[in-house]
């Protein structure tokens, strides 16, 4: 015998079976999710009591050495970030490029050159050296999740601090800013971080990159931004997966985000480029003011 829409009847008991699993799937379905936001809420909590310290690292394309083969990119940008929410406070320091230090193996070099020989573990255990304080997590991104990240907030406003004007053709790059206070596109504020034709090179370009970061962290203080994000939530995903590294875990990202939305970047947000001084093309750091610059986040 059949039922209604030609169906064959249920044995009797298997439509209370199904009923009893479904109700099992939904209710272990609930308890994970609850679990998960528990662990979440956990994980959040304890960033927000514990001292963290992530480096976070600009990279360019990959260069192609003499044998044709596909280099490890340089680390164009790089930068300290120094957090302690349990003082309420922050600090961002800036390492040159050009900075130039002794990499095993290899000899003198600038330190953007150690991720090219030996990737993040190379660049991190540099670092730890210079600052003599550890690294707990890394966040890499590429020159095109920073121009996507820009966009997706609606952009950044700064004062460009003069004319910027510079082509480079090989990269397909080129740089094209008026001065004064203005609102960057993803595009115009690669170009502010990353230019250096200045009396001081990469010193200057690392004021801007502080600068620049500043106006970023204020802009992700607007709510507008927050509905922003929440509205293009799946761009921010496919941002994540496709460009950016790092093994920040969700709880310690939500975390990150829930400390700055509420810190005074103005008084509580210190930046500083790690001091030294030219030799040739090269960034001499000295160590003993950097040092005596760090001591209080030890």
């Amino acid at each position: 015998m059949q039922l209604f829409f030609g169906f064959p009847k249920a044995r009797p008991g298997l439509a209370q079976k199904l009923l009893v699993a479904a109700v099992a799937l939904l209710f272990f379905g609930q308890l994970t999710l609850y679990w998960t936001l528990l662990r979440w809420e956990s994980g959040t909590e304890k960033f927000l009591q514990t001292p963290m310290n992530i480096l976070l690292l600009g990279v360019d394309e990959p260069n192609l050495n003499d044998q044709g083969e596909l280099e490890r990119p340089r680390t164009d940008t790089m930068l300290f970030l120094a957090v302690r929410p349990e003082q309420g406070r922050a600090a961002l320091f800036s390492i040159p490029r050009d900075s130039l230090i002794e990499i095993p193996g290899v000899g003198m070099d600038r330190i953007n050159m150690a991720h090219v020989y030996g990737g993040y573990e190379l660049t991190k255990s540099l670092v730890e050296k210079i600052l003599e304080l550890p690294v707990d997590r890394y966040l890499m991104v590429n020159f095109q999740s920073f121009e996507e990240i820009v966009d997706l907030v609606g952009g950044v406003e700064v004062t460009v601090d003069k004319r910027m004007l510079y082509e480079d053709q090989s990269a397909g790059f080129s740089i094209d800013l008026q001065p004064g206070r203005q609102k960057l596109t993803g595009y115009q504020a690669l170009g502010f971080v990353r230019f250096r034709r200045d009396a001081l090179g990469d010193i200057t370009r690392t004021r801007r990159q502080q600068q620049f970061l500043a106006a970023l962290a204020n802009k992700l203080q607007e709510k507008e931004t927050l509905l922003r994000a929440i509205r293009r939530f799946p761009d921010l995903i496919r941002i994540g997966r496709n460009y950016l590294q790092t093994d920040l875990e969700f709880p310690e990202l939500l975390g990150l985000y829930l400390f700055f939305k509420d810190l005074d970047l103005q008084e509580e947000l210190h930046t500083w480029t790690l001091p030294g001084e030219f030799s040739g093309p090269y960034w001499r750091l000295h160590p003993r003011e950097i040092e005596v610059l760090t001591e209080a986040y030890r």
